[in-house]
């Protein structure tokens, strides 16, 4: 199915999904994607109906957003392009007849802290360094080249054998928007940048792969940028992406949540009982 379509087949599914948790009725539609006939088993919860999480960032991801998502997803964290990101998605729910608030938009984050600016920045490079290591740094130059390349060496030189003619799998979500199409011109630069700087391939996959940016620094110095971020309105909060369980999740509690309490952009203490009342959404869900 092509890329956008899914979003189409997606909303034509949640528009029934929801009238079968707000009614008794038997709910039924026969489209071009989606055929089904069903009736509620049980009642109603107390925040009404799920809460409804969704990612995406072309425009299908973002019109499906707008219109249906109580929250959601994105890769814009960099402060930018999160502010034209926010203000594209609160356009669209205005068209969709929703208020700012009805959505929240949680971008993945991930943090890297550290005692002091260079010990966080140390840091970081250690985890970017064991996140691409070999088997990893081949996997992703598999997804571009289209074939198996497991006997080259991730500590030498790039395939010098021609990827498959095909282009990228639009389902495969590890691959960005933007390179899903003309593989062959990027992988002819991979090769030019390899060459000048003498890279292997796990060299030139640390330069060029894809990945959460990290927020790197002092526990105050993040707190300090997330505040600006969350008072701005350009996020609600962050998805958290941990580089390393537990001790990721571990300096993020002890060191960056009272930070941000201090700071009155994170709270004390939980207001209601309900993953709606937690995000701060409308009490009723459409």
């Amino acid at each position: 199915m092509e890329h956008e379509r899914r979003y189409d087949r997606a909303g034509q599914f949640v528009d029934p999904a929801k009238e079968l948790w707000s009614s008794s009725r038997p709910v039924e539609r026969d489209t071009d994607l989606v055929r089904f006939r069903a009736t509620a088993t049980v009642p109603a919860g107390p925040q009404g109906r799920p809460v409804l999480f969704q990612a995406g960032d072309s425009d299908g991801g973002r019109e499906l957003a707008a219109r249906h998502a109580d929250v959601v997803f994105s890769a814009n964290t960099e402060y930018g392009k999160a502010v034209a990101y926010a203000a594209d998605l609160r356009d669209r729910l205005a068209r969709h007849g929703r208020s700012p608030d009805s959505l929240r938009i949680l971008p993945g984050a991930s943090v890297v802290l550290g005692d002091t600016p260079s010990e966080a920045e140390e840091k970081a490079r250690w985890v970017r360094g064991e996140q691409i290591n070999g088997p990893r740094a081949i996997a992703c130059l598999e997804q571009y080249w289209g074939i198996d390349l497991s006997a080259y060496d991730p500590d030498g030189p790039l395939p010098d054998i021609e990827p498959s003619e095909d282009e990228l799998d639009p389902s495969r979500g590890t691959i960005s928007i933007a390179h899903r199409t003309g593989k062959a011109a990027l992988i002819r630069k991979w090769r030019e940048l390899a060459s000048e700087r003498g890279l292997s391939i796990r060299q030139l996959v640390l330069e060029v792969a894809p990945g959460h940016p990290a927020f790197t620094g002092t526990p105050s110095a993040v707190a300090d940028e997330w505040t600006r971020y969350v008072t701005t309105r350009t996020v609600d909060g962050f998805n958290i992406v941990p580089h390393l369980l537990p001790s990721s999740v571990t300096d993020i509690v002890d060191k960056l949540v009272p930070e941000l309490q201090s700071r009155g952009v994170y709270r004390t203490e939980y207001r209601g009982t309900t993953l709606r009342d937690h995000l701060d959404l409308p009490p009723r869900a459409d």
